[in-house]
């Protein structure tokens, strides 16, 4: 039998403790390779993650049969450029080649341009244009709109055909297409026909723009606007000094409006930075109070803290000299005396620092409320200047509209050349016509999208539990994590323990007899007389495992008792269908009657001690002296004494009983305890003085077969018993 022991233990601890040798590069923290881990993780949240799926591809559906048919139309232009280069000279080629690429660049540019969309709404007058605002959800011009919402609404309808619209040049070729997508087919040729037309006139008109008559007229024109803006400069010029408004500075914005800052709003701008800072240092000042009316002044007085120390060090002296003298005792007079002279000084010190705090913090406060008015005051007359400063603003915008025109028209002037209109290098060779089917949504393509993204999102819901679960599942990580040796880990099981513990080729008693190996290699004298088993929570295989570890330690021969010691909730006697009558509780409460207590039980091999009846005070039964006697008087009948205690977490029973046994035997379940609620209940023992044995891993369940663990353990517990398999 003891050759036996040894065989299979050597077998336990090799796999238990050694883990096979890998390189860092090929393995991650957890001790796999990084495509595992991956794999495992898959498999473990496989049903997440084909909900995921799922459910973001029936979203795409819903979309795609809810989403409005949208209808686009093409028409197609030529464009050729002004002048042809045909030459045989290879750096003339290369140069024609570069301009011709500049030159299309150019007018790609032009069908996306801004000023185009304009023309388009100007000659559509798409402003009024009851299927054009329809299909936007614009609203329709009226009457009673100002200029400036007009304008707005144009603006919006130019942006609105720069979104709809899609230029796509024809590879190796001059041809171009422009289309527009809307949800009427009708309105879609509408506006590629209009885009088209407009892009064709622009062209024209740039070209007109280039004649001498254009040249002569535009001269006379800057002349009127340079006048314009002269008498509009001397009028705002004017205003201004009636008023008494100085302007400080002054800058164009990208619309070209003049954008001018005044001495009033300086003088503001530099008050509210002053009235700030004012703020900032009465805020410290009052810190500075409130800190020595709660008492901790010393933090800003090193004078009061020296002396406040001083007393904390007389105090404890005269506490030392009151255990051995009397009041009356020279030396305990004369440090009350001297603690007194120190409370003294300390108050005097409290009262010297408040008053100087005060007076700081007054004069923040005065300084504060200067600003606030002078703020206040800048602020009256900076409104009343607003309000002068409406025909201002009038004077001013009529100061930007003429420079704006005078600047643009002499930038034309600049611009223009003096070659005549000549042919126009533009023309449609397919109009645009009524699309007859939607050209989105497409089914297909959202639903591959939608695929994709539900990968994606279960991917990162994925990798996010992964993250934030911080359970057991490699049982080697016992030792990594919490520097516990690991004595064997317990496969789930669907069967009670009781029944499955008879079985001797049951995996489970296969992983007991493991860890009944590996408990012997722990002491000289063999597997430790007196085991405490406990656990961080409730449920976690403690209970199962002190009935299966002393089921296999008495199946070695040995004589064995099992203590319950979770007297306020006892669960053996349920495990095993017998009444708890009398017990642990009776024997602490003073029953000396110890032979009337132990059951033996001929089935498992072992003698059970039950819990007893729940007391009221379990905490002070488990620290009394007697449970210390029990054990003693237990080890000269029995071999072994087992203990099945409480849980750790809020309870003070496991550190009471550790302190009374060889060592404590710690049981984890896997994939379920996390890592903090473990090292708290670790730490725990240790402060008692609890002498760790190691740990066992128990409920491993399939999903932990990546690590080696899992259903018939691999190459592990159930090798050897399925003839079949071999």
């Amino acid at each position: 039998m003891n050759q036996l022991i040894n065989d299979r233990g050597n077998s336990a601890l090799a796999q238990h403790v050694a883990p096979p040798m890998t390189t860092d590069d090929e393995r991650t923290d957890s001790g796999l390779p990084a495509l595992e881990q991956i794999w495992a993780a898959i498999l473990n949240h496989r049903n997440l993650a084909l909900g995921v799926m799922a459910g973001v591809v029936l979203l795409g559906l819903l979309a795609t049969f809810l989403a409005t048919p949208q209808y686009t139309s093409t028409t197609r232009l030529e464009i050729l450029p002004d002048a042809p280069v045909a030459t045989s000279v290879e750096g003339q080629r290369d140069k024609a080649l570069i301009n011709e690429m500049s030159f299309y660049n150019t007018q790609y540019s032009l069908l996306r341009s801004e000023s185009l969309a304009d023309r388009v709404v100007r000659a559509g007058n798409l402003t009024a244009d009851k299927d054009f605002l329809n299909a936007f959800e614009l609203g329709s011009a009226d009457a009673s709109m100002t200029s400036a919402e007009r304008q707005s609404l144009a603006r919006d309808a130019a942006d609105i055909l720069l979104k709809q619209l899609s230029v796509s040049p024809v590879r190796n070729s001059s041809l171009v297409d422009a289309s527009f997508t809307t949800p009427s087919p009708q309105l879609s040729a509408k506006l590629a026909n209009l885009w088209a037309q407009q892009f064709l006139q622009a062209s024209i008109d740039r070209r007109f723009a280039a004649t001498s008559d254009a040249r002569k007229y535009l001269e006379s024109r800057l002349e009127n606007l340079r006048q314009n803006l002269e008498t509009s400069e001397r009028a705002l010029i004017n205003y201004a000094m009636a008023k008494g408004i100085v302007t400080i500075s002054s800058q164009r914005d990208a619309n070209g409006r003049t954008q001018t800052e005044t001495l009033v709003g300086a003088d503001i701008a530099e008050v509210g930075k002053a009235l700030a800072k004012a703020r900032e240092i009465r805020i410290a000042a009052e810190a500075e109070v409130n800190n020595t009316l709660t008492g901790s002044a010393a933090i800003v007085a090193p004078t009061i803290g020296n002396l406040r120390q001083r007393r904390a060090d007389m105090e404890a002296e005269l506490a030392r000299l009151r255990i051995t003298f009397a009041e009356d005792y020279p030396a305990v007079v004369s440090l009350r005396a001297q603690i007194q002279n120190l409370d003294r000084n300390i108050a005097s010190e409290v009262t010297r620092s408040t008053q100087g705090n005060r007076e700081a913090y007054n004069a923040a406060v005065k300084r504060e409320r200067d600003m606030q008015a002078e703020l206040d005051r800048l602020t009256k007359k900076y409104n009343a200047q607003q309000r002068e400063s409406i025909e201002m603003a009038i004077l001013q915008r009529e100061v930007d509209s003429n420079r704006q025109l005078y600047d643009g028209l002499l930038q034309r002037y600049k611009e223009i050349g003096v070659a005549g209109v000549g042919t126009n290098n533009i023309a449609v060779v397919d109009s645009a016509k009524i699309p007859e089917k939607p050209s989105s949504p497409r089914l297909l393509l959202n639903v591959v999208l939608s695929l994709i993204a539900g990968i994606g999102l279960a991917a990162g819901l994925i990798f996010l539990l992964e993250k934030l679960d911080s359970s057991i599942r490699d049982p080697q990580d016992v030792a990594k994590r919490f520097d516990l040796p690991l004595l064997g880990a317990i496969p789930e099981t669907d069967q009670t323990v009781s029944k499955d513990i008879l079985d001797k080729k049951s995996t489970i008693y296969e992983a007991y007899f493991s860890v009944m190996t590996n408990l012997s290699f722990l002491t000289e004298h063999g597997a430790p007389r007196s085991i405490m088993l406990t656990s961080s929570r409730p449920q976690e295989g403690k209970s199962s495992s002190s009935l299966s570890l002393a089921s296999v330690l008495a199946a070695t021969g040995k004589s064995v008792i099992l203590v319950d010691a979770d007297i306020r909730n006892p669960s053996l006697n349920r495990y095993l269908e017998m009444p708890n009558k009398r017990g642990l509780s009776h024997y602490l409460a003073g029953d000396d009657n110890l032979n009337d207590m132990i059951v033996p039980l001929p089935k498992f091999g072992f003698s059970l001690m039950t819990a007893g009846k729940t007391p009221p005070n379990a905490a002070e039964l488990l620290g009394s002296d007697r449970l210390s006697l029990l054990i003693d008087i237990l080890l000269t009948r029995y071999d072994h004494v087992l203990v099945d205690s409480a849980p750790l977490l809020g309870l003070a029973d496991a550190p009471l009983i550790a302190r009374r046994v060889e060592g404590v035997l710690f049981t984890i379940e896997a994939n379920s305890t996390k890592s903090r609620i473990i090292a708290a209940s670790l730490m725990r023992l240790r402060m008692a003085g609890a002498r760790l044995l190691g740990a066992i891993v128990t409920k491993v369940s399939a999903k932990n077969h990546v690590y080696g663990y899992g259903y018939g353990y691999g190459y592990g517990f159930s090798y050897g018993q399925d003839e079949n398999n071999r």
